[in-house]
């Protein structure tokens, strides 16, 4: 029954993805839903930017297995993210005259600039939406009594059935309803826990619910780390870019980000709840155990039936919100940075091409990778290291603004990071990302700088 009701859900968002695709007029309709979207609708799209498998199954076992502090990157960071797009960049981002984030380093930095950052970001994308796409085919697997290979190809055909028609506008309508659904199946979740379950608090490890770690500098590199993988990593993203400027207005922007950020922050500490829950009563489940059985026991244990349905809703929602946001972003960029001096199609018809692309290839990756947080593990820290330090300067200090800079940067960047990476650093090896992107930077400028006076003295 339950999963048939399950089945029932995922073909009625289909079928208000396709609803909302009669909007979808031209190009830029279907990419940013022609800067149309209200306030409620794109605080719902900016809420679902992440909230995904991770965020629900993900980190309710994070939390389980190690308190507070293990679960700083997401919820907390991820709606660090938002509320810095609110007060800081959604303005700038909406008064940009572009059509993707790759247009913005081309602005900034010059086409060679635009054609480094432009694969970085579409790369970056790729595990994530990876990621989504076998955390649907495994409720699929589980309802269907299929095999997991065959219900993620069915995933990745459910997600395109509408994202590939309706772009934008059938993202923010499908997220709509189903951010509905999250709220409601995750509070439901909680509120059928055993009563006073919570004066068992006692019996937690010491340190369990500690938010702030211990004076010592290697505990504030990995904390201040988890902060930035996603608070700051995801900001020079094609996919906030996106949903920033669909709203109407950049005042609406505005509200949406902050709005989102404190929606994301409270419907977050739900799956924490159930993780400590787990952790008080429940501490076999989570030991030695896959990272998501923890909670899927947890529901099974406590919640009847009809509220089942209302859990496997929530976690379809927050997966379909993912994942069909997710191959918006870099078929964007692949339509309109990469496809765009391909004049055999409409620009409509280049996007999606770009849409049915990305996915497929998302899908061919899963054939081979199919551990989630293996696939998402390097999505934020990748533009973390390559993109973050040259949107600072194209939006704040125009009179450093370099080309080679920006290259180098970005190059420099990944190359620090991957090499601190395999060579086993105790430090978070995002910090020799970042500390390369910067030097690469300064290099870059000093470079250009050299060769202007040579060529003047000469």
């Amino acid at each position: 029954m339950i999963g048939w009701g399950v089945i029932a859900y995922v073909a009625a968002s289909i079928g208000i993805g396709l609803w909302a695709a009669r909007r979808v007029k031209n190009s830029q309709d279907f990419l940013v839903a022609g800067r149309r979207l209200p306030l409620l609708w794109t605080l719902s799209l900016l809420f679902s930017t992440w909230f995904g498998s991770e965020t629900i199954l993900g980190a309710s076992d994070t939390m389980a297995r190690g308190g507070l502090l293990s679960v700083i990157e997401d919820p907390f960071g991820s709606a660090l993210c938002l509320f810095l797009v609110g007060v800081w960049l959604a303005r700038p981002f909406y008064r940009l005259p572009i059509r993707t984030f790759g247009d913005f380093y081309a602005m900034h930095f010059g086409s060679w600039a635009e054609r480094v950052a432009t694969p970085l970001m579409i790369i970056s994308y790729f595990g994530w939406i990876a990621a989504q796409l076998v955390a649907l085919g495994q409720v699929l697997s589980h309802f269907l009594a299929i095999s997991l290979p065959l219900a993620t190809g069915l995933s990745t055909l459910l997600i395109l059935s509408y994202t590939i028609w309706g772009g934008m506008w059938s993202v923010a309508a499908v997220d709509l309803v189903q951010n509905v659904v999250i709220v409601i199946g995750l509070i439901f979740l909680v509120i059928f826990l055993p009563k006073g379950w919570w004066q068992a608090w006692d019996q937690l490890p010491e340190g369990f619910l500690r938010f702030v770690p211990p004076l010592h500098a290697e505990s504030w590199l990995d904390y201040l780390a988890a902060w930035m993988i996603i608070g700051l990593g995801s900001l020079p993203q094609q996919d906030m870019y996106q949903r920033v400027v669909s709203a109407r207005s950049e005042k609406v922007a505005v509200r949406a980000a902050v709005g989102a950020s404190l929606l994301y922050v409270t419907v977050g500490l739900l799956p924490l709840t159930a993780g400590l829950f787990i952790r008080i009563y429940h501490p076999e489940w989570i030991a030695g155990e896959g990272e998501t059985a923890a909670i899927l026991r947890l529901v099974e244990r406590y919640l009847p039936p009809g509220v089942q349905f209302l859990f496997w809703g929530a976690l379809v929602s927050a997966i379909m919100s993912s994942a069909s946001g997710g191959i918006l972003a870099p078929a964007a960029l692949l339509a309109e940075n990469t496809l765009a001096r391909w004049h055999r199609l409409s620009d409509l018809w280049k996007a999606r091409a770009a849409v049915f692309f990305v996915a497929i290839v998302c899908f061919v990756m899963t054939l081979y990778e199919q551990n989630i947080y293996e696939l998402v593990a390097e999505s934020s820290i990748f533009s973390l290291v390559t993109l973050f330090w040259p949107m600072v300067i194209g939006l704040h200090a125009p009179r450093w603004r370099s080309a080679p800079g920006a290259i180098l940067s970005m190059l420099m960047g990944v190359a620090g990071y991957y090499l601190a990476k395999w060579g086993g650093s105790s430090i978070p090896p995002l910090w020799y990302g970042m500390a390369a992107s910067i030097v690469g930077y300064g290099i870059g400028v000093l470079g250009e700088k050299i060769i202007f006076y040579y060529r003047v003295s000469t």
